[in-house]
């Protein structure tokens, strides 16, 4: 209708300063397309579109983070973190984020870890993050304050719109280089070269797929990236599932290849199997489980 209504005025005369009145409704149309920027309502791709509210979220996060969680991580503005993670995908291709996109971001939210603190984990994320947050003696890349702003979050742009896409975005393996993908994989090495003292590493003994993945972020990011210099010792902790089965342990498979590259880089080592205050936990809600029978004998 509003078309119509232009095409109608273009057939008029000029105005009182000698523009046609087609100008000065062309120029209107102008100014709404800025005013009103598109948005995506096709699903390109097969993820989901980024989360409801992603601004809101992430800087109630960082305010909640630096008041609550972990005041020591310092003063960081809240905002201009925010700004720049838009940045990085705002009306770009989706499939085109590089690693290096995120280096202003990361480096507004970086902090210290604590000495020995640091762990990582592959195929143990929820049990790492469990033992992690009732101990209190580790800090994962998750509870830093770069993960903590968008665990659990999804996001990403279009060349076509303006602000993030909140109808799809690529998946893990739609494209080597989406948002997300990029995201992990550069936080993940920052993360990794800040490690120091003594370093944990959690890994699912039962998996089918290895303990040690070659295409976990553990491998090809994280390892590499570890400090010699900075490391004192590597803790390997190798659990199986309560019910198994028990596929892989120490010295063996998966875990003795990753056992040669931290010998190969300089890094000494230990491993144990089925790290008993891990299993503890694990028992909690499986008690039931012959694993988590208490050894009364004197």
């Amino acid at each position: 209708m509003f078309f119509l209504i232009s095409l109608h005025f273009c057939r008029k005369g000029k105005s009182r300063n000698g523009a046609t009145m087609c100008d000065l409704v062309l120029l209107g149309l102008v100014a709404l397309s800025f005013t009103n920027p598109p948005v995506a309502t096709k699903k390109e791709w097969k993820g989901h579109g980024s989360s409801k509210n992603l601004k809101e979220i992430m800087i109630g996060r960082c305010f909640d983070y630096l008041e609550n969680v972990n005041p020591s991580a310092g003063v960081k503005d809240c905002i201009k973190i925010w700004e720049e993670f838009l940045k990085v995908f705002n009306g770009k291709d989706p499939c085109n984020i590089k690693e290096q996109d995120y280096n202003i971001f990361l480096r507004l939210v970086e902090h210290d870890i604590p000495v020995s603190q640091s762990i990582f984990w592959s195929q143990t994320r929820e049990i790492t993050s469990e033992f992690s947050e009732i101990t209190a003696s580790y800090m994962p890349l998750e509870s830093t304050l770069t993960g903590y702003l968008v665990d659990g979050l999804n996001w990403c742009g279009s060349g076509s719109i303006n602000g993030p896409n909140y109808v799809s975005c690529p998946s893990w393996n739609d494209c080597e280089n989406n948002a997300v993908r990029s995201f992990w994989r550069s936080a993940s090495k920052m993360y990794a070269s800040k490690a120091q003292g003594v370093v944990t590493v959690m890994l699912n003994g039962s998996s089918t797929a290895n303990a040690f993945r070659d295409t976990s972020i553990f491998a090809e990011i994280e390892v590499g990236n570890l400090d010699k210099a900075k490391v004192a010792l590597v803790r390997l902790w190798i659990i199986d599932n309560l019910m198994g089965p028990d596929i892989e342990s120490c010295g063996s498979g998966s875990v003795g290849k990753l056992e040669l590259i931290l010998t190969e880089k300089g890094i000494e080592y230990v491993c144990e199997d089925n790290h008993r205050p891990v299993q503890i936990l694990l028992c909690v809600t499986k008690a039931d489980s012959p694993t988590c029978k208490l050894d009364l004998a004197p």
